[in-house]
C-alpha cells in the first residue's frame, strides 16, 4: 500500500502546497458545514415529524466534540492537508488498510455533495419555471452547475476562497437570524403556535437510525477548515474557526430544526428545502421571506459545491503524499492547483450525476461518511494518552453508538444500498491500483510535472488595460444577462416572488461565473505581480552584500539585513539619514558620486548612530558601487557596499606573518643547531627535539587575542597532549570575513605525529592565505601534500581532518573526523556524522571523489562543539569510557554560559570522570557560539 521512497523523492519538488490562503479566505471554508442543514433538515422533518429533533440532538453533541477534537489534531499536524480523513490514517497507522478505507469513504461523501447540490439547484430552477410553462434542460443544467465549481478550482483555491468569503458570511448570518429569530418568535409572539408541540409523533428506531446516517452528513461536516491548514498562511489561527463553528452547530441544527418542526406544518411542502424554509420564515420575515430563503437555498448549495471542489482534492493529495494511493495525486502546481485530484473528483461527480437519484446518492455515500467517523473515534480510543487526543472514553462510546446507527439505519433503508455504500471505497482503491499499472501518461506524475514545471504566467505588458477590459466585460455581461432575464420574465407576467427568486439565483450564478472568469484572467496576473514582488523582496533580504537605496537627495530610504549588520544598527536607525553622514568624503549630491569608490565608514558620535561604539575600532574601509542612473519613476539610487578592510590589510598582515614565522623558524633552527652541538646522547637529543616541537605546536595554536577579534563568534579552544608531543590539531583562521576552524587527529603520539600535525597546520594556513574556498580542492590539496611527505618519511601515519567554514550565520562542514556537535540556543543537541564527508588524510593519494560537505544554519545563541577522540575514549579507573553522550549532556547543561565557561565545564567534567587514571590520548576541545546581535554591537 505504501509507496517506495524513490517515488516520494521523485515528487520532492511537487509535494508541498504553497501557503497562500489568507486567514479570512481559509475561514470562509470553515462555515460551509452549517449551510448543509438547509438541504438535510426538511427530509428528516417530513419523515419523522417531531421525532426528528432526536436525530439532531445526539448529532449536535457529537458534532461539537468532533470540532474541538479535530482542532487539537490540526494543532498537532499543521503541515497535513485534507483534514479529518487524513488524521484518521495517522490515528490508525497500525491498520493502514482500515485507515485508507475510512479516508476514501469520507472523500466519496464530499464528492457526492457536488452533484447533489447541482440537482437541488436544478430542481429549484425547474420549480420556478413550471408556472411559466417553460421546460428547463435539466441534464445540461446539472452538468453545468457541477462543472462550475471545478472551472473556478482549476484556476486556484484562492478564487474559491474569495468567493466563499463574499457569500458565506451573509449566508450564515441569515441562517443564524432565521434560527434565533424563529425561536424568539415561537417563545414570545402572541401569534405563535407555541414553543412546544402539543403532540409528539411516534418514535421509530429504524427510521431514526436511517435518518441519523443522513443527518451526520451535515452535522459532522463543520470541521472542513482543517482541510486547508497546510496552505493557510496562519494554520493555528485558521483552526480557531472550528471553535466558532462548534458554537453555531446547536444554534443551527437544534434551533433551526425546532423552528421547522413548529412552523413548517402546511401540507404539500414535502422535503422541498425552499418551501419548508419559506413556510417557517414567513411568520417573522414577512415579505422578505422569499428573497432571503432563495438566497439561503441557492448560496448554501453553491458554497457547498465550492467547498467540495476545494477540500476533496486535498484529501487525495495527502493520501498520496503519505503513500496510501498513487503518487500522481500528490502533484500540485505552484499556485496550489491539484490537477490530478480535481480530474478524479470531477469524474466521480459526473458518475453520481448520471445516477441522478438524489436520495440514494446521499444515503449510499453517507455509509462511507459515517464509517469514517466510527474509524476516527476508534482511532482516538487507540491513541488515548497521546498529544492532541481528547476524551478517548467518550470517543469509544461514540464509535459504538454510531456503529449501531449505521447497521440499523442501513438495513432500515435497504440492504442493497448499504452493501453498495460499503463497497464503494474498495472499488475506488481498486481503480487506483489499476491506474498504477496502466502506462497511460496522465496516470503518472511525470506527465503533470512537465506541465506544472513550465514558468508561471508572466505579467502582461498592458496589465492595467487588461484589468479594466475584464472589469468592463464582467459588468456588461452581468447587466445584459439581468436585463435579458428580466425582459423574458416580464413577458410571462410572473409574480414578484418568482421574479425575486430568479433575481437572487441570477445574482449568485453570475457571481460564480464572474469569479471563474477572473480566476482565469485577472487573478493569474495579480498572482504573477505578487510573486514578482515577493521574489524581489526575498532577493533583497537574503543578499549577502549590504544594499542601500537612497533618494535623489542622498537620503537613505531602504536597507537590507546585511546593511544592518555592516552598520551594527537596525534599519530604523539608518533610514532618513543622509548617506554622507557615514561616508564624509562623499559629495552631498548623489549625481556627483562615482560609480565605484572606496571610503572610510564613519560610525562616530557625529553620525548619531550607535554613539557608544569605539570609533577607532569601527573605522572600516568600504567599497561602494552606485547605480549609474536613478530609477526614472522612483528617483532612487541603489548602492552595493562591500567591506574590504580585511582585503586591504591582508598584504600587511601576510607580510608580517611571513616575517614572524621566518623569525620563529630561524630561532628554532638556531635552537636545534645549538642543542645538536650540546647533546651527545641520542636520547637527550631526541628529548630536546621533542621539547622544541612541543613548543612549536603551542606557538602556532590560535592566540586568545585572535579569537577575541572575531566579532560574530565567541570561541574557546583547549589542547593537552598525552605525551611530550601530541598528534591532535586545531586552528582558527579569520580571512575575508570567513572564519575557518580546523580540527584533526594524527594516529599515534610522539615525534612523527607531532611533525604531521605541524604539516597539517601549515598546509591549511597556506591554502587559506591563497583564498582557496572549494572544499574538495582544499582537502585534496592537503592530502596530496601530506601523503607525499609521509611517503618520503617512510611513515605509516595518517590523520582525520574536518574543516568548518563560518560566514553569515551558516557553517559548511567537510572532511572526515569525529561527530560534529551542533548546539541550539536552548541547549538542544544535533549530532552530524562526518563519515561520508571525507577520507583520512595521508592514507591514499586520490581522495577527491570521497570529499563532500554539508551546511548548517546557526541562529544567534547556536554553536558548535568539536573534539578529538581523547575525550569520548577517556577511561576511568574501571576502564569505562567517558562517551559522546556524556559530552553532549555536559555541553547542553552549560550552554547558557559563554564558550570559555562551556569549555572549562567540559574539561573539568572529563577530569572528574578520569580521576587518578592516566591520560592515554591527546585531548582537544573547541567550542564556538554565534553571538547575539546585541553582543556583536
Amino acid at each position: 500500500m505504501l509507496q517506495s521512497s524513490s517515488s516520494s523523492n521523485a515528487l520532492a519538488n511537487f509535494l508541498r502546497l504553497p501557503r497562500h490562503l489568507s486567514l479570512l479566505e481559509a475561514w470562509g471554508f470553515g462555515l460551509t458545514g452549517l449551510l448543509l442543514w438547509i438541504s438535510s433538515a426538511p427530509g428528516a422533518h417530513l419523515q419523522l415529524g417531531s421525532q426528528a429533533i432526536f436525530v439532531w440532538l445526539p448529532g449536535v453533541i457529537i458534532g461539537v466534540t468532533i470540532n474541538f477534537q479535530v482542532k487539537h489534531l490540526g494543532d498537532r499536524w499543521q503541515d497535513m492537508s485534507g483534514g479529518t480523513p487524513n488524521y484518521i490514517t495517522r490515528l490508525l497507522d497500525k491498520f493502514p488498510l482500515l485507515g485508507t478505507y475510512a479516508a476514501i469513504g469520507y472523500y466519496i461523501s464530499w464528492v457526492a455533495v457536488l452533484p447533489a447540490n447541482a440537482i437541488i439547484i436544478t430542481d429549484f430552477i425547474t420549480t420556478n419555471l413550471e408556472p411559466l410553462g417553460i421546460t428547463a434542460p435539466e441534464t445540461l443544467l446539472r452538468i453545468a452547475l457541477t462543472a462550475l465549481a471545478f472551472i473556478v478550482a482549476f484556476s486556484g483555491t484562492r478564487s474559491l476562497g474569495i468567493l466563499h468569503l463574499f457569500f458565506v458570511v451573509p449566508a450564515v448570518g441569515f441562517l443564524t437570524v432565521f434560527c434565533v429569530q424563529g425561536m424568539g418568535w415561537l417563545a414570545l409572539s402572541p401569534d405563535s403556535p407555541g414553543l412546544f408541540p402539543s403532540n409528539w409523533s411516534t418514535f421509530d428506531f429504524g427510521g431514526w437510525a436511517q435518518w441519523y446516517v443522513i443527518a451526520t452528513y451535515a452535522v459532522y461536516a463543520c470541521e472542513t477548515a482543517s482541510a486547508f491548514i497546510a496552505d493557510s498562511k496562519q494554520p493555528r489561527k485558521t483552526l480557531q474557526i472550528l471553535v466558532l463553528a462548534a458554537w453555531f452547530i446547536p444554534i443551527v441544527y437544534l434551533g433551526g430544526s425546532w423552528v421547522l418542526m413548529r412552523l413548517a406544518t402546511q401540507p404539500g411542502l414535502a422535503d422541498n428545502a425552499y418551501l419548508n424554509l419559506l413556510a417557517a420564515s414567513q411568520p417573522f420575515w414577512g415579505d422578505l421571506a422569499p428573497l432571503l430563503v432563495t438566497f439561503l437555498v441557492v448560496s448554501g448549495s453553491l458554497l457547498s459545491c465550492a467547498t467540495a471542489a476545494s477540500n476533496s482534492p486535498r484529501m487525495l493529495y495527502q493520501l498520496a503524499l503519505d503513500g496510501y494511493i498513487s503518487p500522481v495525486f500528490a502533484v500540485t502546481s505552484r499556485q496550489g492547483v491539484l490537477g490530478p485530484s480535481l480530474v478524479l473528483t470531477l469524474f466521480l461527480s459526473l458518475v453520481w450525476l448520471i445516477w441522478g437519484d438524489l436520495a440514494r446518492i446521499v444515503f449510499v455515500t453517507g455509509i462511507g461518511w459515517l464509517f469514517s467517523f466510527i474509524a476516527l473515534h476508534w482511532g482516538l480510543w487507540l491513541k488515548r494518552g497521546e498529544p492532541g487526543v481528547l476524551w478517548p472514553r467518550l470517543s469509544l462510546g461514540f464509535a459504538i453508538f454510531e456503529s449501531i446507527a449505521l447497521i440499523v439505519g442501513g438495513l432500515a433503508w435497504n440492504w442493497q444500498d448499504l452493501l453498495i455504500g460499503l463497497l464503494l471505497p474498495p472499488i475506488i482503491l481498486a481503480g487506483d491500483a489499476l491506474m498504477r499499472r496502466i502506462s497511460f501518461a496522465p496516470f503518472h506524475p511525470g506527465w503533470w510535472q512537465k506541465r506544472y514545471s513550465k514558468p508561471s504566467r508572466r505579467l502582461a505588458p498592458d496589465f492595467m488595460l487588461i484589468q479594466v477590459l475584464v472589469l468592463i466585460a464582467l459588468v456588461s455581461c452581468a447587466t445584459s444577462a439581468t436585463w435579458i432575464v428580466k425582459g423574458s420574465l416580464q413577458k410571462f407576467a410572473v409574480n414578484s416572488t418568482i421574479l425575486t427568486n430568479f433575481f437572487v439565483l441570477l445574482l449568485l450564478l453570475i457571481a460564480f461565473v464572474e469569479v471563474a472568469i477572473a480566476g482565469w484572467t485577472s487573478l493569474p496576473q495579480v498572482t504573477s505581480l505578487a510573486e514578482a514582488k515577493e521574489q524581489a523582496e526575498h532577493l533583497f533580504k537574503i543578499a549577502i552584500e549590504p544594499i542601500v537605496v537612497v533618494n535623489e537627495k542622498g537620503i537613505i530610504v531602504q536597507v537590507n539585513p546585511a546593511t544592518e549588520i555592516l552598520f551594527r544598527a537596525p534599519a530604523s536607525h539608518l533610514l532618513q539619514h543622509h548617506f554622507s553622514e557615514f561616508f564624509p568624503e562623499l559629495d552631498a549630491r548623489p549625481d556627483l558620486w562615482e560609480n565605484r569608490s572606496e571610503h572610510m565608514l564613519n560610525l562616530n558620535r557625529n553620525s548619531g548612530i550607535n554613539p557608544d561604539i569605539n570609533s577607532s575600532r569601527d573605522r572600516r574601509i568600504i567599497e561602494i558601487s552606485i547605480s549609474s542612473l536613478f530609477h526614472e519613476e522612483f528617483h532612487e539610487y541603489v548602492g552595493i557596499l562591500r567591506d574590504i578592510t580585511e582585503r586591504k590589510r591582508q598584504k600587511e598582515i601576510l607580510e608580517a606573518m611571513v616575517k614572524e614565522q621566518t623569525a620563529d623558524l630561524a630561532a628554532a633552527n638556531e635552537a636545534i643547531a645549538a642543542l645538536n652541538k650540546r647533546l651527545k646522547a641520542d636520547n637527550l637529543r631526541m628529548g630536546a627535539e621533542l621539547d622544541i616541537l612541543r613548543q612549536m605546536q603551542q606557538l602556532i595554536l590560535p592566540k586568545q587575542q585572535e579569537l577575541a577579534e572575531i566579532e560574530e563568534l565567541d570561541i574557546a579552544g583547549y589542547m593537552e597532549p598525552a605525551d611530550e608531543v601530541g598528534g591532535d590539531y586545531y586552528d582558527v583562521l579569520h580571512t575575508d570575513g570567513i572564519v575557518t576552524i580546523g580540527i584533526g587527529d594524527v594516529t599515534g603520539h610522539g615525534l612523527e605525529s607531532g611533525i604531521l600535525m605541524v604539516m597539517a597546520q601549515t598546509a591549511v594556513r597556506t591554502l587559506k592565505e591563497i583564498q582557496e574556498q572549494d572544499p574538495v580542492r582544499f582537502l585534496d590539496t592537503i592530502n596530496r601534500t601530506i601523503y607525499k611527505n609521509i611517503s618520503r618519511m617512510n611513515s605509516d601515519k595518517n590523520l582525520t581532518l574536518a574543516i568548518l567554514n563560518y560566514v553569515a550565520g551558516a557553517i559548511s562542514i567537510s572532511g572526515q573526523h569525529e561527530e560534529t556537535i551542533v548546539v541550539r540556543k536552548g541547549g538542544q543537541i544535533e549530532r552530524i556524522d562526518t563519515i561520508d564527508l571525507g577520507f583520512p588524510i595521508g592514507l591514499g593519494e586520490e581522495i577527491a571523489h570521497c570529499i563532500s560537505h554539508t551546511t548548517v544554519k546557526l541562529e544567534p545563541g547556536d554553536g558548535v562543539v568539536l573534539y578529538t577522540d581523547g575525550i569520548p575514549e577517556a577511561e576511568d579507573i574501571h576502564g569505562k569510557f567517558y562517551g559522546v553522550e556524556r559530552l553532549c549532556a555536559a555541553v547542553s547543561h552549560n550552554w547558557h554560559q559563554d564558550a570559555e565557561q562551556v569549555k572549562q565545564a567540559v574539561i573539568e567534567d572529563v577530569r572528574r570522570f578520569i580521576g587518578e587514571q592516566k591520560v592515554f590520548d591527546d585531548i582537544t576541545l573547541v567550542v564556538f557560539k554565534r553571538k547575539s546581535y546585541s553582543a556583536v554591537s
